[in-house]
């Protein structure tokens, strides 16, 4: 993979303090420390590049007052490079080439200095990460560059009095992750189908909230969703969770706003103390403070790369359009953004409803039969269909309560606002002068991947009646009757026979 450095910055870090050179012959230790990305981003590659060799004079002082020296090959290149003399000062003592920065040199100069002198230069050490979360690189001491391919660098200094650096991923962009059609990313509902009258549990998981947004500092997460008009939102059901802990409504850490207006809601999660972001003190040496590396000691409440979890429930409507097909009236979008940004392209979830239609014909013909009466059972409840007067909420009775539905002078009746499964027509009135359905027409309904080949969650079914005076089917009573009495007057007929031959003899 091709480690092209993206141009920029990630932040001035650790800078080059003005520390004296001393006299004494410095020991360089072959000690190695670790230097930790935090908030990396996935597939990003990061690589650490040795700029300056970095020992530490005292350990008694300020926790280490820390000598800079330029590697000996690298000396004249170093000079060579564009705007170090107007950032460093060099000083040669005991046959080591120091370095200290000058008072006009800014974080920003220096850092993009050393990203520059790094092309070309060795790989101190690299790694790739395979998921968002943190790396860590294991170097021996010294003034580092730390390249990386996502976004920016920064530079860093790791030394025996602070063998453990961390930088801090200030580019990263807060996204809800990659998709695995699990329900672990972006927006889900419990079921894709549901009945008119229904809950419906909508679950937002957004995976990679981080403490930057392209270098500002992320002191909120707003999470905007405002439903269709195919369904209701149920007020009091919304809860709230960043990396499984439940948040409380409030105003400080573990908690959150909420807003509710009209058909959807605005949640809003402070995640730190203060808007703007710090710097910590800097080691003091030789009269001069080092720079602190900005945002080191801010005030977030929660990991560098967290998890929100946001639910509430909404109750399906009739105004769901039906069918497997997305539609404006089922699709609902919700949008999370860090601080006032509109940013974010939303992720979405739909639910849907099925629909039954019957078309009632003379058999043999397409003559459309009206004034025919149905009801609708369902198949593994045996229970049947009931829509509620005003809100037309599918509900379940006894036969005795049932709904019936009549065809129209088309031939026609549709019943809507079904779950998918199996279920039967049942005929209870015939149109006049046709005969009776005597078995149940099954119905199955099925959400559908691909409607345009057909949408199973739209199903019409085509029912004949047939005119005329009807036999009673096989197996019925009244030929069970015929076959009885046939039957009886044959033996009947064979021992009359017999009796009369008996007498003749």
């Amino acid at each position: 993979m091709k480690k092209q450095l993206v141009k920029g910055l990630l932040t001035a870090s650790l800078l080059l303090g003005a520390v004296a050179p001393i006299a004494t012959q410095i020991v360089f230790a072959a000690d190695n420390g670790t230097i930790t990305i935090e908030s990396t981003q996935k597939g990003a590659v990061y690589s650490a590049y040795k700029i300056f060799d970095a020992t530490v004079t005292n350990p008694n002082i300020n926790n280490g007052a820390v000598s800079y020296t330029v590697p000996a090959d690298r000396v004249d290149a170093y000079k060579a490079s564009a705007n170090f003399e107007a950032l460093f000062t060099l000083t040669t003592n005991g046959g080591m080439t120091y370095v200290t920065k000058k008072e006009t040199a800014t974080d920003a100069q220096i850092a993009e200095w050393a990203k520059t002198v790094s092309a070309g230069q060795p790989v101190a050490a690299t790694v790739t990460e395979d998921a968002a979360g943190s790396a860590e690189l294991t170097v021996p001491y010294g003034y580092y560059y730390v390249g990386t391919t996502a976004n920016n660098g920064a530079t860093i200094m790791v030394t025996s009095a602070s063998p453990n650096a961390t930088i801090r991923e200030k580019n990263n962009e807060p996204t809800w992750g990659d998709s695995d059609n699990q329900g672990t990313s972006g927006k889900s509902v419990d079921d894709k189908v549901k009945a008119v009258g229904e809950v419906i549990t909508y679950t937002l998981n957004y995976n990679n909230a981080t403490y930057y947004a392209n270098g500002n500092k992320v002191y909120q997460y707003v999470v905007n969703d405002a439903l269709p008009a195919g369904v209701d939102f149920n007020e009091g059901s919304v809860k709230v969770e960043v990396d499984g802990q439940a948040l409380t409504e409030g105003t400080g850490k573990t908690t959150y706003v909420l807003n509710q207006s009209g058909n959807g809601f605005t949640v809003t999660i402070p995640w730190a103390a203060t808007q703007t972001m710090t710097t910590h003190s800097g080691n003091v040496v030789a009269g001069s403070t080092e720079a602190g590396n900005l945002g080191d000691k801010d005030d977030f409440y929660y990991k560098p790369i967290s998890n929100i979890k946001v639910t509430y429930t909404a109750t399906m409507l009739k105004a769901a359009t039906e069918g497997s097909s997305e539609t404006d009236t089922n699709k609902n979008t919700a949008y999370i953004n860090p601080n006032e940004l509109k940013t974010d392209k939303g992720s979405s979830a739909t639910v849907y409803d099925g629909q039954i239609t019957v078309d009632k014909v003379a058999a043999g013909t397409n003559n459309k039969l009206k004034d025919a009466k149905f009801v609708l059972r369902k198949k593994d409840t045996g229970q049947y269909l009931k829509l509620e007067d005003a809100t037309e909420n599918v509900t379940w009775v006894a036969r005795d309560a049932a709904q019936v539905f009549t065809t129209d002078s088309q031939g026609a009746v549709t019943i809507s606002g079904l779950d998918e499964g199996d279920y039967e027509l049942i005929e209870t009135e015939a149109p006049a002068g046709y005969n009776l359905l005597q078995d149940p027409i099954a119905v199955k309904l099925a959400f559908d991947e691909n409607p345009a080949d057909g949408d199973t969650l739209l199903v019409t079914s085509k029912i004949e009646n047939k005119t005329g005076a009807e036999l009673p089917s096989t197996g019925g009573i009244g030929t069970t009757i015929f076959y009885t009495l046939g039957a009886a007057l044959v033996i009947g007929g064979v021992v009359i026979l017999l009796a009369r031959r008996r007498i003749q003899d």
